[in-house]
């Protein structure tokens, strides 16, 4: 067996990533409409009702759309904070619930299960460092700034989502509200490129590993950009141990459409290498 990471959606418009390790499958997020994330889990040869939980790093729509009809539909599980449940409100009213602390260690079926916090303007917004059979993957995707506990929680897994939103030049030639700009670029707001290549290049440094650059902006960012952006910063950190890639904001359709990551294929991967 081996733990796999399926990124089914990434961006403003919605969230998903799938884990699976042997029969158990979780969520990481559910910012996506329940018909389309059915048909994404049976392309993946799944059903919803085979997921063991939903976790949730906060309230908004991008994050958490999806996670209430699911658990109704489907009896799955809701894993989240206290501050997170009741910004959701009404909408988790008579949905299964778990707790799981900001910073608290949890096991969900074979998974172990860790958040930690990060710097958003939600409730009680978190990040997760997930680990099953020896591989571990860690997710930040939204969050405005990082310190040494984000380095911490980051370094050291096999697998990294990180948040690379937006390029700082295309934002300020956006169409947006200064209001709106200035939330973005706040330290509780968004990462740029920039920052997402500087918070890697500490939590990368010396390693071998994977990196998924997440949530880039539809309006303000490409994975060209944000790619070249991020390995500049990379490169002058002197980190090449980094391979990194950009998520789509949504998964294709049909069989082999969604990017997948194999703990066991890194792991014949870098035994290739020496």
């Amino acid at each position: 067996m081996s733990l796999t990471i399926t990124a089914l959606a990434s961006g403003s418009s919605g969230n998903a990533l799938l884990a699976r390790y042997g029969d158990a499958a979780l969520l990481i997020d559910c910012g996506i409409a329940l018909r389309t994330l059915e048909e994404l889990l049976r392309y993946q040869g799944l059903s919803a009702a085979g997921i063991c939980a939903v976790l949730l790093t906060h309230e908004h729509g991008d994050h958490s759309l999806g996670a209430a009809a699911l658990a109704r539909r489907h009896g799955v599980p809701v894993v989240c904070n206290r501050a997170t449940r009741e910004a959701l409100g009404a909408t988790l009213q008579d949905v299964p619930v778990e707790d799981l602390p900001a910073g608290e260690l949890a096991a969900i079926g074979p998974f172990d299960v860790r958040s930690f916090a990060v710097a958003h303007d939600a409730a009680d917004p978190i990040g997760l460092r997930l680990s099953a059979g020896g591989a571990s993957v860690a997710v930040a995707v939204d969050l405005g700034s990082w310190n040494e506990t984000t380095v911490a929680a980051l370094r050291g897994a096999d697998l990294l989502v990180v948040e690379a939103n937006h390029d700082r030049e295309l934002l300020r030639a956006a169409p947006y509200p200064l209001a709106i700009q200035q939330r973005i670029c706040s330290a509780r707001g968004h990462l740029d490129n920039v920052q997402c290549g500087e918070l890697l290049s500490r939590a990368c440094a010396g390693a071998v590993c994977d990196v998924w650059l997440a949530h880039l902006s539809a309006q303000t960012n490409s994975p060209q950009v944000a790619l070249a952006g991020v390995r500049r910063v990379l490169d002058l950190a002197g980190v090449t141990g980094a391979r990194v890639r950009a998520l789509p904001r949504r998964a294709a359709r049909g069989a082999g459409g969604a990017p997948t990551w194999c703990a066991e294929e890194r792991m014949l991967t870098q035994r290739s290498l020496f």
